[in-house]
């Protein structure tokens, strides 16, 4: 398949399960209490299978393209080293994406009535701000239980934005809160437009259409919980949706200049783009996940069985 194409699919498959993955639990589990906390157990368990294709897809499929692209550029400057650099951008771009998530965070505090976030992280109880926590809602204990057919009561003197206000709030506002708390997403779709084979981009699409599916699945049932209406949801969903193709988009223009330049960028967006993925899968999934005390062995398991099937389908050539 064309390179091209097979990147242009990637794009608007990501996209498509992304919102899809936000809005159908709106439409088909409304306020139904019992269904969402079981949905979410559900997603629990996934998210850690997501959590080993991430891990599978970083240190078998990305970090090797790195290697491999650094040796490239390396090459065309007669550079000879046996330092590891392609590990040592890796750790930069994991240290940038901890900056940026912290910086955020210090940002919020300082402002709480701009962001206040709800850990939607596939149904754990513990979890830090993160990616997998909802910049729309406001934490459990400051949010009063909704009722049947009704939208979440909130206190307004104790809380942040109120999620209908947010929800209504202009899309410059909303495209700008979600930018700065999905940042890194922005990378995983760099490391996806930035390849140069097709089988590549195939392998980094289903790692991040997996994992990006869950997340939006689990933010689907947070919103639903809050008692959204669907042009609502679509509303905040749309923006988070676009965060992964913004950065496809991004990273075939880069890739699009064949010149020195252009690779050095491209090895080193690549290489930060690894570090993100390092920073998600430990930080984001693995922490949470493992943290929570329920099914602890099972999640283990589905850990290590997500990156088997992504160890194994490095060897598939698409």
């Amino acid at each position: 398949m064309n390179l091209l194409v097979t990147k242009v699919l990637s794009l608007v498959g990501v996209f498509v399960l992304m919102l899809g993955g936000s809005l159908l639990p709106v439409r088909f589990i409304a306020t139904d209490g019992e269904k969402a906390e079981r949905s979410q157990r559900i997603i629990s368990v996934c998210n850690s299978f997501g959590g080993g294709v991430f891990l599978g897809t970083c240190f078998n499929a990305l970090l090797p393209a790195v290697r491999e692209k650094l040796a490239e550029v390396l090459k065309v400057g007669n550079v000879v080293t046996d330092y590891p650099l392609a590990e040592t951008i890796m750790l930069l771009g994991f240290f940038m994406t901890v900056f940026v998530e912290q910086l955020v965070l210090t940002v919020r505090k300082e402002q709480p009535s701009f962001i206040d976030l709800e850990t939607f992280n596939a149904g754990s109880d513990a979890g830090s701000d993160s990616e997998f926590e909802s910049p729309f809602l406001e934490p459990p204990s400051k949010r009063h239980h909704y009722h049947q057919g009704s939208s979440t009561s909130h206190s307004s003197s104790q809380c942040g934005l109120n999620v209908h206000e947010l929800s209504r709030s202009t899309p410059l506002r909303l495209f700008s809160l979600v930018f700065a708390l999905s940042a890194h997403s922005i990378f995983e779709g760099l490391a996806l437009g930035l390849q140069e084979e097709g089988h590549k981009v195939m392998n980094l699409f289903l790692g991040v259409a997996i994992h990006e599916t869950l997340v939006a699945v689990a933010l689907g049932i947070t919103m639903t919980k809050t008692g959204l209406t669907l042009r609502e949801a679509a509303k905040l969903a749309g923006p988070v949706s676009l965060m992964i193709p913004l950065g496809i988009v991004i990273g075939m223009g880069i890739e699009s200049h064949h010149s020195v330049p252009s690779s050095v960028a491209s090895v080193l967006l690549q290489g930060i783009a690894s570090g993100t993925f390092v920073f998600v899968t430990f930080f984001e999934i693995l922490a949470k996940e493992l943290e929570d005390k329920s099914s602890r062995l099972l999640k283990v398991l589905f850990l290590v069985l997500g990156y088997a099937v992504m160890a194994t389908l490095v060897f598939f050539k698409w």
